[in-house]
C-alpha cells in the first residue's frame, strides 16, 4: 500500500547508517503520514503536538513528550495535530538487524508511554553526526545500530516497567528481587527481604521455591556472587574489599561460597581469567 504524506512542514533530519535511521521532522496542522504497513522496529517520539495514531484496529494517542514502539507487519495511519505543529523523532531499525530475543519484547512493548531524560538523550546522540570519516564504515554502522537497540531497548524497558504484575504474588516477588538486587552489598535476612515485599517469611519462601525453584538466600547469593566474578575479572581489588563490597562476612566466607559455585577459589578464578583462560 503506498505511503502518503501530506502537510510536512520540514524534514530537519534524515540519517541512514546501516540498518539504521535517525530522523527528525515537523509537519504542519493536520498532517498526515500513511496509511502504510510498518518494515521495520521504529521508536517515534512526539516532542511536540500530538499523534493520533491508527494501529490495525486500534485507535492510539501519543502525547507531546510520549513515545510509541512500532513493529513489522501494521497497518499504521499516522494524523497528527489540527491546531498546531507537530514535531516527532524516529528511530528505525531494519527488522533482519533486530536479534531474535529482543523482537518478542519490542512487540509488546506497544503501548505509548512518557519518555525520559535518557531516551531522549540517546534519540538525540543517534541524530548527531559528529564522526569525521566516510559514512557508512562498518565501524559507524555498528555503533549506530547498537545504539539504535539501546534506544529502542530502553523504552521497552520502561514500558515494561509500568505494566503490573498479573496477581499480588508476582508483584510481592518483584518486590523482593528489586531489594535484593539494590541491597545485596548489605547484611540481610530472610525477615528484611519479606519486610520489602510486604509479605511473610512464610509466604516468602513459599512464593520463591513454587515459582523460583530456590529460595531468597540462594537468590541473594547468586547476585552476590555475581557481582563479586565481576570485580574479580574487571577490578584490581583485593579478595577481602570484594567480599566486603558484596555483601560477605569476610574473606574465607567468600572463597568458601565462590568455590562452591565456581570450582576454584576466587584467586585462582582470577587468575585463569587475567591469563586469558576461560
Amino acid at each position: 500500500m503506498p505511503e502518503i504524506l501530506k502537510n510536512i512542514s520540514r524534514v530537519n533530519l534524515q540519517m541512514r547508517r546501516g540498518a539504521v535511521v535517525f530522523g527528525e521532522v515537523v509537519y504542519a496542522p493536520g498532517g498526515i503520514c500513511g496509511p502504510r504497513i510498518q518494515q521495520d522496529y521504529q521508536i517515534v517520539i512526539v516532542h511536540q503536538g500530538e499523534l493520533d495514531l491508527r494501529l490495525d484496529d486500534r485507535r492510539i494517542e501519543v502525547a507531546a513528550h510520549h513515545a510509541i514502539l512500532l513493529s513489522p507487519g501494521h497497518r499504521e495511519h499516522f494524523c497528527f495535530a489540527r491546531t498546531q505543529e507537530t514535531r516527532h523523532s524516529w528511530c528505525s531499525i531494519d527488522a533482519a538487524a533486530v536479534p531474535a530475543k529482543l523482537r518478542r519484547s519490542f512487540r509488546a512493548a506497544n503501548k505509548p508511554a512518557p519518555v525520559d531524560a535518557r531516551i531522549e538523550a540517546l534519540m538525540e546522540l543517534g541524530k548527531t553526526t559528529f564522526f569525521e570519516g566516510r559514512p557508512g564504515t562498518a565501524l559507524e554502522n555498528t555503533f549506530h545500530l547498537n545504539l539504535g537497540l539501546a534506544l529502542l531497548a530502553g523504552f521497552a524497558l520502561g514500558v515494561q516497567a509500568r505494566i503490573p504484575a498479573l496477581n499480588p504474588g508476582d508483584q510481592a516477588l518483584l518486590r523482593a528481587e528489586h531489594f535484593l538486587a539494590k541491597k545485596f552489598g548489605q547484611p540481610l535476612s530472610l525477615a528484611h527481604t519479606a519486610t520489602a515485599a510486604g509479605v511473610s517469611r512464610q509466604h516468602l519462601l513459599k512464593l520463591f521455591r513454587l515459582r523460583r525453584g530456590n529460595t531468597p538466600t540462594q537468590y541473594l547469593y547468586e547476585r552476590r556472587l555475581c557481582a563479586a566474578a565481576d570485580q574479580l575479572a574487571h577490578t584490581g581489588l583485593s579478595i577481602k574489599e570484594i567480599a566486603g563490597h558484596c555483601g560477605f562476612a569476610n574473606e574465607f566466607h567468600f572463597s568458601r561460597k565462590f568455590k562452591e559455585a565456581y570450582g576454584k577459589s576466587p584467586r585462582a578464578w582470577r587468575s585463569q581469567k587475567w591469563s586469558g583462560g576461560n
